[in-house]
């Protein structure tokens, strides 16, 4: 067994999308149309696992987070910084919402424009 994909519902999907591709160079690979939703598929290359993101139509607001998700985590590319990782993570449109140093290992927390959590791994 291996881990396929997660899920996160958005209700902004070209804003996540563009986010997740500047941020963490993630590629849409599929999309798919349906009478109630769109379900794009994202990749980093050279990975199997994607990012699924739903967007239900005609939600505009965003979803409530609920206490049981907790956040989804990257690791940085050898020889890639923590810091440098983390400061294009908040270019490319994320909240800065704990950097690294902040928290007791090498490590930091963005969210990504819908709110999500995203630990960055050094």
């Amino acid at each position: 067994m291996k881990l396929d994909h997660t899920m996160l519902r958005v209700s902004n999907p070209e804003k996540v999308i563009e986010f997740y591709e500047e941020a963490f160079g993630f590629e849409l690979v599929r999309e798919s149309e349906n009478d109630t939703f769109t379900l794009y598929f994202l990749r980093i290359p050279g990975q199997d696992e994607v990012l699924e993101l739903t967007y239900n139509h005609g939600v505009d607001d965003r979803y409530e987070k609920g206490e049981g998700f907790g956040h989804i985590a990257i690791r940085t590319d050898e020889g890639q910084s923590l810091k440098d990782a983390y400061r294009k993570a908040v270019d490319a449109g994320g909240e800065d919402y704990r950097p690294p140093g902040e928290c007791p290992g090498n490590y930091g927390f963005v969210k990504d424009p819908e709110g999500y959590e995203v630990e960055i791994l050094g």
